[in-house]
C-alpha cells in the first residue's frame, strides 16, 4: 500500500515536472516591437510645418490575449494636435490598410503642445489574423500617426521585434538538463519500486531478474503504446506553442522518460 502512495506521488511530480515546462513557453506571450516615426517617411513625404516631425512608438502585444499596447510620442510638431494613429498593413513606401486602431479620433484629438504630443493605451484589440501576421513578419507593418495638418500621417515607421517572451523565459539547454536528471531519479525509484518484491529478504536477489521471467518490471509492447501517447501529446503542445529546437528536444527527451515511468506504474496496476 505504501508503495503504491508513493508511486502515485512520483508519477504526478513527473507530470508536473513536464507540464510546467510546456507553460513556461506558453507564459512567455509578451512581444515588445519598436518603431522610428518620421515625417520622410509618410508616403507622399511631408512638406508643410509637420516637415520635421519625428518620434518614436513602442508597440506591446500580448499573443495570449491578442491585445497591443501603443506608447508614441513625437517632436517638432507644426499641427495644433493629433487625430488619430494606427498600426497599418504595409510595406515601406506603401500606403496600407488600418489594423488596429489607437481609438484616438479627431473628436477625442491629442493637443500638441510646444511641438510635443505623446500618447499611451492599452488593451487594444489585436484580431487573431492580424496578430499572427505581425509575429511572422513585423516589417510588413507600420505605425502611423496623423495630424490635423497632415491627416493622411504625419510621421510612420516599420515595426521590429525589439523583445520577446516577456515574463518567464523557456527552459535553457542547462535548465533541461537539471530537468532531465530529475525525471531519470524519479524513474529509477519507480523501477526499484515496481519491480520489488514483498518480500524484503529476496530483493537483492530478484533485482537482477526484473528484465528478464515473470517477474520483469519492463514491458515492452506496453512501453511503446505509451511512447507513443505521450510523445504524440508533447509534439502537438510544442506546435501550437511555436516552440524552439531547444525546447523540441528537451520535451521529447523529457517525455521518453515520463513514458518510461507511467508504463512502470500501469503495468504494476495491471499486475495488482
Amino acid at each position: 500500500m505504501k508503495r503504491s502512495i508513493v508511486s502515485i506521488i512520483l508519477m504526478v511530480l513527473t507530470a508536473v515536472s513536464v507540464a510546467s515546462l510546456l507553460t513556461r513557453r506558453a507564459n512567455a506571450s509578451i512581444v515588445v516591437m519598436t518603431a522610428q516615426l518620421l515625417a520622410s517617411n509618410e508616403v507622399p513625404p511631408v512638406t508643410n510645418a509637420d516637415v520635421n516631425a519625428n518620434g518614436s512608438v513602442t508597440v506591446t502585444l500580448d499573443t495570449v490575449a491578442n491585445t497591443a499596447q501603443f506608447v508614441w510620442s513625437l517632436s517638432n510638431l507644426g499641427a495644433s494636435s493629433i487625430i488619430l494613429s494606427h498600426i497599418h498593413e504595409g510595406p515601406a513606401g506603401v500606403n496600407g490598410p488600418i489594423r488596429v486602431d489607437s481609438g484616438i479620433s479627431p473628436a477625442t484629438a491629442i493637443p500638441v503642445v510646444n511641438g510635443l504630443a505623446g500618447f499611451s493605451r492599452s488593451g487594444l484589440t489585436v484580431p487573431a489574423d492580424v496578430m499572427q501576421r505581425l509575429l511572422a513578419g513585423p516589417s510588413g507593418f507600420y505605425f502611423n500617426v496623423h495630424s490635423n495638418l497632415n491627416p493622411g500621417g504625419v510621421a510612420r515607421g516599420q515595426l521590429v521585434v525589439a523583445t520577446q517572451g516577456g515574463g518567464t523565459a523557456a527552459p535553457t539547454l542547462s535548465e533541461w538538463g537539471a530537468i532531465l536528471m530529475t525525471l531519470l531519479f524519479i524513474a529509477a525509484g519507480t523501477f526499484f519500486l515496481v519491480g520489488r518484491s514483498k518480500a524484503g529478504s529476496l530483493a537483492a536477489a530478484q533485482a537482477p531478474a526484473m528484465l528478464t521471467g515473470h517477474g520483469k518490471a519492463i514491458d515492452w509492447k506496453l512501453l511503446q503504446k505509451v511512447t507513443l501517447f505521450v510523445e504524440a501529446a508533447i509534439v502537438l503542445a510544442l506546435i501550437a506553442l511555436r516552440a524552439s529546437p531547444v525546447d523540441v528536444m528537451g520535451a521529447v527527451t523529457a517525455g521518453l522518460v515520463l513514458s518510461f515511468v507511467l508504463h512502470l506504474l500501469i503495468g504494476r496496476a495491471r499486475r495488482t
